[in-house]
């Protein structure tokens, strides 16, 4: 059994990391709540500018002549983006989208397709270097910082290898939030467009309404279509920095709750260290005197 100093030892040591987790725990905690504030904001924009493109899709004007609508008889090059975050210590946030972005890569060559990854993170750019996967091209998470330039950005460029045909689908491998507290790997076809996929008839306004549009209901898709693509990738971020800050809380609060739990039982030990101490001094004293009798 450890002498007292070495449990004393070891109790400071566990005290000072559980001030570490509790300080990131916060830290986490207010980042998060920054994040949802903007993606609470963004949302109404995003719905808006689908209502937008629904409502001109139910006017009956044709999709079929743009260039993010086109879509390749049989492609052969797909492009993943995936988002994870720079750091660890936030459980199996990065494991599981990468897990999830490995599998559906697999998916896609089992069909015959190249898979390209542009990978943003650090986390997920180090993984794919230590098992040796190329990757398209890579970059940095800002996270909690990300804005909407940095979004618009990655769907220019996303959008120009489309149109170029470098590559023939889209995709983004992100952390989707479903509710405050649960979050779960997705991914989602970003291009081509799929018409049927935008439209709710439900939600829509009877298809024989009328529709005046200024200007045409080209130049309006024109404008609205890459808008649509940055609105979702801005939204994808931060979703996956809302879901990371969140896992890394729920991490820093199972640490700490260790490690208060880990300094209750080390003091209950140091207790019993002491008073087997005390006793076995007790009882040498008591024979010395015994012995002087």
């Amino acid at each position: 059994m450890a002498n007292q100093r070495d449990i004393k030892r070891r109790i400071k040591s566990v005290g000072n990391t559980k001030k570490i987790t509790s300080t990131m725990e916060m830290v986490a905690t207010s980042k998060m709540k920054k994040v949802q504030e903007r993606l609470n904001q963004s949302k109404p924009y995003e719905v808006k500018v689908n209502e937008i493109i629904k409502n001109l899709m139910a006017a009956g004007f044709s999709t079929i002549h743009h260039p993010l609508f086109r879509e390749v008889a049989q492609p052969s090059r797909c492009l993943i983006l995936q988002i994870t975050g720079n750091r660890g210590l936030c459980g199996s946030y990065n494991t599981r989208v990468i897990e999830k972005t490995i599998t559906f890569k697999e998916q896609l060559e089992s069909e015959g397709k190249e898979a390209l990854l542009y990978v943003i993170g650090k986390k997920a750019t180090s993984f794919y270097n230590f098992i040796k996967t190329s990757m398209f091209k890579v970059g940095l998470n800002a996270e909690d910082k990300f804005s909407f330039d940095d979004a618009a950005k990655i769907g220019e460029e996303l959008t120009k290898l489309f149109i170029s045909g470098e590559v023939h689908e889209v995709y983004v491998s992100y952390t989707k939030v479903f509710s405050s507290a649960n979050q779960k790997p997705e991914i989602i076809k970003l291009l081509p467009i799929a018409p049927e996929m935008e439209i709710d008839h439900d939600v829509l306004p009877a298809a024989n309404m009328d529709y005046i549009f200024e200007p045409s209901p080209a130049d309006i898709f024109s404008y609205i279509l890459p808008l649509y693509l940055k609105v979702k990738i801005f939204t994808c971020f931060l979703e996956a920095s809302y879901s990371e800050q969140f896992a890394r809380r729920v991490a820093m609060k199972n640490a700490t709750d260790a490690a208060k739990e880990m300094i209750k039982e080390l003091t209950v030990t140091y207790n019993r260290v002491r008073q087997d101490k005390i006793t076995t001094e007790i009882s040498e004293i008591v024979g010395g005197a015994a012995a002087l009798e």
